[in-house]
């Protein structure tokens, strides 16, 4: 009986068929989602091959056989730092890994992560871009053959961390694995806050003239929260938004824990003058800007901004408005160009990525954003501006209860063009200040 040889192959597109591989090759660009993933044929796969670019993610579709038997291994595949995750069909973390002989990466069922056949993702990226939830949290804390244990272990994929130079090519060798197609995973819930793309139709400009204005139909100004603000930083990029804050002593914006790279930020008033920032927070590369070192003196309209460091505002002659260090105390401006007002930022940086930033006692603002009515600034109920809040505060709101318009001056308490219920609670709530 004649034998065939070992080396005998049969070509079908792009999945080369033999008595031992099955071996796809990347098609074009493949995505860096579930939903945006390649699928792989059919058949038994024992080999990925494919290119990862700048910033790239490479996802595809794969079918597990036999979870026991079921490996993904760069080693011997590549010549720079990968790392392997593992999704379910609905793209929700499985397992990972970064080092497993050197720099390559090797996962398998060893730690019981995969409980059953069926579809799944297989991604590989260059170290250190990692994936992130929903909420921009990450899905693993470290990456040892484990099942997710970051902060949104449950969460499906939806972004990733950080930017990346060209890795090159790979190999990805498999066991236990077929082609699959890819499939219709669930969609994160919609974000509770506001989506620099999703709320402000792109990206939020840098610049007071060109600040994203946090605004709503839906939404009363000055008095309807906005708790999350999410975004993204591209190379050389900061983001500004407006917003509302009514009670400075109560004003919290941060990033800890929902930034993956070093971030700043930064509160101007509407001028365009410097008011508050902070670089390091709580011993990490985040930052937190609150009212601690009495930069906010009055509630108002207020520009908020992120940029990545050392991406940092200057004046019109090139001034640092506020210095470099100390990183990480909240301050004042402090730098040649404290005084004057932002006209552009110096530095340059890599992309950074999603972030969100964190608020507390911030508020969405009309339409107009920095461009308020006449007369009309928030504040903390001194209706005559006196610096005691009492019974002729109150007096004039009662006064003028139900009046509305755009000129309506401090009786409209909170600047939503109608003197009512809450420009009388701001009143009452601060009753006895300042006298």
């Amino acid at each position: 009986m004649m034998r065939r040889p070992v080396w005998a192959l049969l070509t079908i597109g792009v999945l080369t068929l033999s008595a031992f591989a099955q071996i796809w090759n990347e098609q074009g660009d493949a995505g860096d989602l579930p939903e945006t993933a390649q699928s792989t044929g059919s058949g038994t796969l024992t080999e990925i091959q494919g290119t990862l670019d700048v910033n790239d993610v490479d996802m595809y579709a794969i079918y597990i056989t036999d979870p026991a038997a079921f490996s993904a291994s760069t080693v011997g595949g590549a010549t720079w730092d990968t790392q392997l995750f593992l999704f379910d069909a609905n793209g929700v973390g499985i397992v990972a890994e970064d080092d497993t002989d050197g720099l390559q990466s090797t996962i398998n069922n060893t730690a019981g992560c995969i409980t059953a056949p069926g579809l799944y993702y297989l991604a590989i990226t260059r170290y250190n871009k990692d994936p992130l939830g929903c909420n921009d949290g990450g899905l693993w804390s470290t990456n040892d053959n484990n099942c997710p244990n970051g902060p949104e272990a449950s969460s499906r994929v939806n972004s990733w961390t950080t930017s990346t130079g060209t890795a090159g090519d790979y190999t990805i060798f498999l066991t236990g694995v077929e082609g699959a197609t890819a499939g219709d995973p669930d969609d994160c819930p919609p974000f509770e806050g506001w989506d620099e793309t999703a709320s402000g139709g792109g990206d939020a400009g840098d610049l007071p003239a060109t600040a994203q204005i946090i605004t709503s139909s839906d939404a009363t100004p000055c008095e309807t929260p906005v708790n999350r603000v999410r975004g993204e930083l591209g190379a050389s990029d900061a983001d500004m938004y407006v917003i509302c804050i009514t009670d400075p002593a109560n004003f919290v914006a941060t990033t800890v824990g929902s930034a993956g790279f070093d971030t700043q930020l930064w509160l101007f008033r509407c001028d365009g003058t410097g008011v508050v920032h902070n670089d390091d927070s709580s011993s990490t590369l985040q930052s937190t800007i609150d009212n601690s070192a009495n930069c906010i003196a009055a509630a108002g309209i207020y520009l908020l901004a992120i940029s990545r460091y050392n991406l940092d505002p200057v004046d019109a002659n090139g001034q640092l408005i506020w210095n470099n260090s100390p990183f990480g105390d909240i301050r004042c401006p402090d730098g040649p160009g404290a005084a004057n007002p932002i006209a552009g930022w110096t530095g340059s940086t890599t992309a950074a990525g999603r972030y969100i930033i964190s608020l507390e006692g911030a508020y969405f603002v009309r339409a107009s954003g920095c461009e308020e009515p006449p007369g009309c600034q928030p504040h903390n109920g001194d209706v005559d501006d006196n610096g005691c809040i009492d019974d002729a505060d109150l007096l004039a709101v009662l006064f003028a209860f139900g009046q509305t318009g755009e000129n309506l001056g401090r009786v409209d308490v909170n600047c939503d063009e109608v003197v009512d219920d809450a420009d009388l609670l701001q009143v009452l709530f601060n009753f006895g200040s300042g006298c």
